[in-house]
């Protein structure tokens, strides 16, 4: 465990009275050492030892417990003791590796086989001939020594209540990624104990670098403590700077620990469902809190109130802005599809003796990312999201037990010929997480006639990817009715129901083309047993047979319930 020290409140009189109890002591430290063996006889240790001179004049001061417990780290994570950080720097003044006093090695941190793509004013750095695959620098660690530059670093005075941990991963500039690399297995290693929520969180960014919104959003639920980028903690400034990355309130750069892990994409965790939940818990007061007002901007945005009605199922559509749409990626008919959703009737919508809940629908269209916390609260009260592929489908792990996420995917970017299915598809079907909490329904555009190019196909800009599938990832697509409107009433007819969709899984009809053929073959779902997996031919007969299917009534119930507060423990 690496603890952290509490202080004492000392008064300008107590220091004078050890003056004359202790003759001996010559400086304030060594008074404050007597003191705390008055005030704390036969505690072991002496709790404040490392109180810095600033901190003890200043008064009382506490902190909570930052813990790191070594026994269950999962991937070689390194522990710096005494070091400080300067200008992207960590430097040394542990006795037990410092050349001046030991034959030790520093510990260090391989971070230069981690990969990132270039932040991109288009989106994500892949679009660039070389803007993805990228390498880390090496992190610099050096011991201390005699020459040092800055005041602070020749008298450092070593924090125990601030505890950084630095975080590496792949890709730290796609949201997607982030969330599946390393956000989740960070939740997974906060539950197992690996660390609480005292530490200091700093992202792995290239330096000078920002730390993503959506980075600091997720990693906000880890730790209490703002997160912050290690060029931030390390810069030079004031002491009496105050962030709200420190539990000090002032701008500390040396620490009696700080911890650095390269957090590798394995099989541990695999949990994802469980981390958009964690995210949920942790922000519910506080979109609860601001439920009003983003009604009314809802509203005042796209002129749309989500009924409350559960009897309607709810749709949310991944909208973009307009530089997002020149750029590609775009659903071209939104606005018809939406508007033929919210006007279905008859044989468009749940008949009536398939006794599901749902008897219309309520489509409207979201830009994701400009407030996350409101993101969280309007995925509270869809049933449904669909967008192109990307990282907004994130944001389905936010949704109620059996809540649906479909897929759109452009021609040339069908998961049958690309990677498309690492993504959403294989998120929300883990098998740590059987029986699934997110259903995932796919339509890939077969029809080359229903894709336009994006900006970079269509202009061959110069900065385009080497790759093809990342041209045909960014093309727009024409949504044909006919194949929503077949994942609508697949959705309505599972009515967030496990064994439901599992029935869809198994014959295909899950994932379709735009004219509402299999997209996929027999035996290419790696989510379930490839002997049980068929081919639908007539989608109307699956969802007869699903219906003869028990309803997860539970599921039902609480995607009806409104969120509120628990009582407080």
């Amino acid at each position: 465990m690496l603890p952290c020290m509490y202080g004492v409140r000392r008064q300008f009189a107590l220091l004078m009275a050890m003056l004359s109890i202790y003759p001996a002591a010559t400086s304030v430290d060594n008074i404050y050492t007597a003191a705390s063996r008055v005030l704390h006889p036969g505690s072991g240790r002496l709790r404040g030892e490392a109180v810095s001179t600033r901190t003890l004049l200043q008064g009382e001061h506490s902190c909570p417990l930052p813990e790191v417990d070594m026994t269950k780290d999962r991937y070689q994570c390194v522990v710096w003791k005494k070091a400080c950080v300067d200008q992207n720097v960590i430097v040394s003044y542990d006795p037990e590796v410092h050349p001046t006093t030991s034959m030790g090695t520093l510990p260090t941190l391989n971070v230069t086989e981690i990969m990132y793509n270039i932040p991109s004013r288009y989106g994500i750095g892949d679009r660039y001939r070389k803007g993805s695959a990228l390498r880390f620098p090496a992190l610099y660690v050096r011991p201390s020594n005699d020459m040092e530059e800055e005041e602070e670093l020749r008298k450092p005075s070593f924090s125990n209540c601030t505890l950084p941990m630095l975080l590496y991963a792949h890709y730290p500039y796609n949201a997607a990624e982030t969330y599946r690399y390393i956000f989740e297995k960070l939740v997974t290693l906060q539950e197992a104990g690996f660390f609480n929520r005292y530490v200091t969180l700093v992202p792995g960014v290239p330096p000078g670098s920002k730390v993503p919104s959506y980075t600091k959003f997720w990693y906000n639920s880890l730790s209490d403590r703002g997160v912050v980028s290690l060029s931030e903690l390390s810069s030079r400034r004031p002491t009496d700077t105050p962030p709200n990355t420190t539990w000090e309130g002032t701008h500390v750069r040396c620490f009696e620990q700080i911890v650095g892990c390269r957090i590798r994409y394995d099989g541990y965790g695999l949990r994802f469902y469980n981390a958009g939940q964690y995210v949920v818990r942790h922000y519910m007061p506080h979109y609860l809190a601001q439920a009003a007002s983003f009604e009314q901007r809802l509203f005042e945005l796209q002129q749309v109130r989500i009924p409350d009605d559960p009897s309607i199922l709810k749709i949310v559509f991944i909208s973009r802005t307009p530089h997002q749409s020149a750029v590609g990626r775009t659903i071209l008919n939104e606005a018809e599809i939406i508007q033929r959703c919210n006007n279905a009737e008859g044989a468009d919508v749940p008949q009536a003796d398939w006794n599901v809940p749902y008897q219309k629908y309520f489509c409207f269209a979201h830009v994701f990312g400009d407030n996350q916390l409101m993101d969280v609260w309007l995925m509270r009260q869809v049933d449904v999201i669909l967008g192109m592929h990307g990282a907004g489908l994130t944001n389905s792990f936010y949704m109620k037990p059996g809540g649906s996420v479909i897929e759109v995917r452009p021609f040339g970017f069908s998961g049958r010929e690309s990677w498309a299915n690492r993504y959403a598809r294989f998120k929300t079907s883990s098998l740590r997480e059987m029986p699934w909490n997110v259903f995932w329904y796919g339509i890939d555009t077969f029809n080359a006639s229903l894709s336009e190019p994006g900006i970079f196909e269509k202009e061959d800009k110069l900065h385009y990817s080497k790759f093809r599938a990342i041209k045909a990832r960014d093309r727009h697509v024409h949504l044909t009715w006919p194949a929503f409107r077949n994942q609508l009433l697949n959705i309505a007819a599972v009515a967030r129901t496990f064994e439901r969709y599992f029935a869809l899984r198994l014959c295909g009809a899950y994932y379709i083309t735009d004219d509402v053929q299999p997209a996929e073959l027999p035996g290419n779902d790696p989510h379930v047993d490839k002997a049980r997996q068929r081919t639908f031919s007539d989608p109307d007969a699956e969802r007869r047979l699903i219906l003869k299917m028990h309803l997860s009534n539970r599921n039902l119930q609480q995607a009806a319930t409104p969120d509120r507060l628990g009582p407080k423990t």
